[in-house]
């Protein structure tokens, strides 16, 4: 291909070539010729000497007509110089997509090739699949029956789902209704009895779960007449051997009856280091009541969830200080405290931890870490199914140890705290007693403590005092002072 373009190149400069050749040949003649004609005129000039500026006129315009078709030549010359130089860089152009379309050929081929043997291994596959689909052509040919046979047992299942979840809510609603009545003949306000883990039972005798005799100490008998021992019967009476699993056991059934849509008090009661706050917090390795019961609402809110109730759940941490409501979130004083929405466990754990960094606790001689507040954890829950509906609210109390200053030895802001904490201890027996004496007034109003609590201990709601006791001897009379007031709670109800 370029010998052919070589080729024409050289033909189009030869004939290029000769039309020069041509013309200057042309113009040596026309230039003899007048050279020929301007020596005659020489001769005869002066003969013809009047002609002669005729004559040089003459030649003058001869000259400029040549000279103007001379340049017209010369122009025309290079037009079709120009012209054919074009046509040669076409040729040429075409020539190079000529290459790249060779080239691009040659590459599809070489492609077309590769093609044809990914086809016949593809052919070979197909042979293999169609052989595959033969298989599982018959294979959902029997799964096709069987399928006809579950979607009528399916059928038949779908029907008995329904009834069985109907059933099944029929059966949570009538669960609800004999674990209250269940509950209400328990009691609406109960008492048990838990004695400090990890001591020696040095003044204490438990017979059975219900019954408890307290031994007076000899260096506090008054006389060898006295009364040396005192029973007592609660409804349960836990021993130092009691775990934390154990303790939750039995009360359940009262955090279950909040899922069921009534107002429960739980109240830890007792002297300063008798274990209230282990009993309702716990450690890092024993859980107390508190974290125990969020695990057992959530866990009842997801079975409710799934058969289609609409739930939500909030919480609140209070303290009661010197008789000053403070919510333990913010760690400010207020009348109310805030419930904040909840999604999961992990959010009351973290808010948890918060409230227990900010409570009150001081260094007292019964108890290095003595809590000098009322700590109050409230947990909501609401929810509806229908023209159902819930709203009831659970309260955990880890009350301030109850202490005679004599005894503590308190003074300063201590003595000041521990007054505060009796009164209000004060104040919820005397809500107790009125409860107990059947009172047309109960004064609920006579503490922060007792008024923060005063809705959820009425109508429907259920009330337990967990009352923590010491064993050791020299705690005898707090302990004597907190079995008698338990006694007094045991005997109350609550009023409708």
């Amino acid at each position: 291909m370029e010998k052919e373009l070589k080729d024409i190149r050289t033909h189009h400069l030869k004939v290029i070539e000769d039309k020069l050749i041509e013309l200057i040949t042309h113009k040596n003649r026309i230039l003899a010729v007048q050279s020929e004609e301007i020596g005659e005129f020489k001769k005869n000039f002066d003969e013809f000497k009047p002609l002669t500026q005729i004559i040089q006129k003459t030649t003058r315009e001869c000259l400029s007509d040549f000279q103007s078709k001379l340049d017209e030549a010369d122009r025309q010359a290079i037009q079709q110089f120009h012209q054919q130089q074009d046509q040669l860089e076409y040729h040429a152009s075409r020539l190079n997509q000529q290459q790249n379309q060779i080239q691009s050929i040659q590459e599809l081929f070489e492609q077309q090739t590769r093609s044809r043997l990914q086809i016949a291994e593809m052919q070979k596959a197909k042979d293999r699949m169609l052989i595959e689909l033969q298989q599982t052509k018959e294979e959902l040919e029997q799964k096709k029956f069987l399928k006809q046979q579950l979607m009528n047992n399916f059928k038949l299942s779908q029907q008995q789902q329904i009834q069985l979840q109907q059933e099944l809510k029929d059966t949570e609603n009538q669960k609800r209704y004999w674990n209250n009545l269940l509950q209400e003949a328990k009691g609406s306000i109960r008492v048990y009895c838990r004695v400090r883990p990890n001591s020696q039972e040095d003044m204490l005798l438990l017979n059975g779960e219900c019954t408890l005799v307290l031994r007076v100490p000899e260096r506090f008998l008054k006389s060898t007449n006295c009364q040396k021992e005192s029973s007592f019967n609660f409804e349960h009476i836990f021993s130092q051997e009691a775990d934390q699993q154990e303790i939750y056991n039995e009360l359940s059934d009262l955090v279950q009856n909040v899922v069921d849509g009534h107002n429960v008090c739980i109240f830890a009661y007792g002297q300063t280091g008798s274990g209230k706050t282990y009993t309702m917090q716990g450690d890092d390795f024993h859980k107390g009541v508190i974290p125990r019961a969020v695990e057992q609402i959530f866990k009842e809110r997801q079975g409710m969830l799934e058969l289609g109730w609409q739930m939500n759940i909030r919480v609140g941490f209070q303290e009661i200080y010197n008789e000053q409501s403070r919510d333990l979130i913010t760690n400010q004083k207020c009348d109310e405290v805030k419930l904040l929405d909840i999604k999961d466990i992990v959010e009351v754990a973290d808010h948890f931890n918060t409230a227990k960094k900010n409570r009150q606790v001081a260094d007292t001689l019964s108890n290095e870490a003595s809590s000098r507040s009322h700590f109050i954890f409230q947990l909501n829950l609401q929810g509806h199914l229908g023209d159902k509906q819930i709203n009831s609210t659970l309260n955990l109390i880890d009350l301030a140890g109850s202490e005679r200053a004599n005894v503590a030895k308190t003074e300063g802001d201590r003595f000041t705290e521990t007054k505060a904490i009796n009164k209000s201890l004060s104040a919820l027996g005397d809500v107790f007693n009125a409860l107990y004496t059947k009172q047309q007034h109960v004064p609920f109003r006579n503490s922060k403590l007792t008024f923060s609590l005063y809705k959820y201990m009425e109508g429907s709601s259920k009330t337990l005092m967990m009352v923590n006791i010491s064993s050791r001897s020299e705690d005898f009379q707090q302990t004597l002072a907190s079995l008698r007031f338990a006694e007094k709670v045991k005997s109350c109800s609550i009023k409708k």
